[in-house]
């Protein structure tokens, strides 16, 4: 197989990471996940710096990684290219000197891989740059001569981890822009770490999750965001999901609550609920809408042109409402209100 094959089963104090997974030649997929789930592990693990516990890492038909059999490739021998989040440039050498850092490591002669250094760094465009220092360079520019030496020896795996999260917001978004284009060119397989959906979905086709050590998730864009498998992806994405079980209409939640949906189902089923599906009222709605419940605001989060208010309550939920709605609401921080959702706004897939 063309492409990275891979399961990592490693320990180290108290994470416990064991995932699986494939990524063919020329995808990228973005690995995402909370803070101490296992990410920066798996991508160390990958490179050859952390060893496995238990089981086998294989690039392009290559075994790297089989403690089984006692396989263990060093990580200068891998082809692995690694962008890290804070650069982890070498200070006392020159830009150029950077780029060819690894080419010279892997035996390439010093004035080809000079050249070599100096054609990459036109590609990032920094043609000017060779002779300056890290220390001369802004953060963005930096972060290119980073992207430039991980790819200059032409790599087989491309590993980055946060690429853009220490750059300014200007910075990130030339950034971006410029690395979607560097990882199109990109033969191999690529995975990148990062905490922003934004920069996920500007950069990979595919998104891996990982909570605990596990891989909860590992599918499309549109996958996660329409369907997302637990309750931190579910925040990620912006929606407000709950685990059930579903009988007919109703569906059974923990706690003795209950959501009524125009579809009906059978068996454990994920709920979801858009935020802008959410109405609130400050007193009790009239008719008879079949999902109403009373709570009290949490908090509230003005993004761009709306306001996402937390509701606690016998069912915590998010609200997506303009800021018209909060003035004429005159919502505040433990101020009451009764929540509805209409039935056919309420999503259900199997669990």
């Amino acid at each position: 197989m063309m492409g990275l094959s891979a399961r990592v089963a490693v320990t180290l104090g108290d994470l416990d990471l064991d995932v699986a997974l494939e990524v063919a030649a020329g995808e990228v997929v973005a690995v995402l996940g909370p803070n101490g789930a296992g990410k920066t592990t798996l991508l160390r693990t990958l490179a050859g710096l952390v060893g496995l516990r238990a089981g086998r890492v294989v690039l392009d038909g290559q075994v790297l990684d089989d403690p089984e059999r006692g396989i263990r490739v060093a990580p200068e021998r891998r082809g692995v290219g690694m962008v890290f989040q804070d650069h982890l440039l070498f200070p006392h050498l020159s830009t150029a000197d950077n780029v060819a850092f690894g080419l010279r490591a892997r035996g390439v002669p010093a004035t080809e891989a000079r050249g070599l250094a100096a054609e990459w760094l036109t590609k990032v465009g920094l043609p000017d740059a060779a002779n300056a220092k890290p220390r001369a360079l802004s953060g963005g520019q930096a972060q290119r001569v980073a992207l430039a030496r991980a790819l200059a020896f032409e790599p087989s795996l491309l590993l980055m981890d946060e690429p853009l999260s220490a750059l300014d917001v200007a910075a990130r978004l030339t950034i971006r822009r410029e690395l979607r284009g560097h990882l199109d060119a990109f033969a191999g397989p690529c995975l990148v770490i990062t905490h922003d959906p934004v920069e996920a979905i500007a950069l990979a086709s595919r998104l891996v999750i990982i909570e605990a050590g596990r891989i909860v998730q590992d599918a499309t864009i549109d996958e996660v965001t329409q369907r997302p498998r637990s309750r931190w992806v579910a925040g990620l994405v912006g929606l407000n999901l709950y685990r059930g079980e579903a009988s007919g209409h109703t569906v059974h939640l923990p706690g003795g609550q209950r959501l009524i949906a125009a579809t009906a189902a059978g068996g454990p089923v994920f709920t979801v609920v858009h935020p802008r599906a959410v109405a609130l009222y400050r007193t009790r709605p009239d008719g008879s809408p079949r999902n109403v419940w009373a709570g009290v605001v949490e908090g509230l989060d003005v993004h761009g042109d709306h306001v996402r208010v937390h509701i606690d309550g016998v069912l915590p939920i998010v609200a997506e409402v303009t800021p018209a709605a909060v003035a004429a609401l005159d919502l505040g921080v433990g101020g009451e209100v009764h929540v509805s959702v209409k039935a056919s706004e309420v999503s259900l897939f199997p669990a």
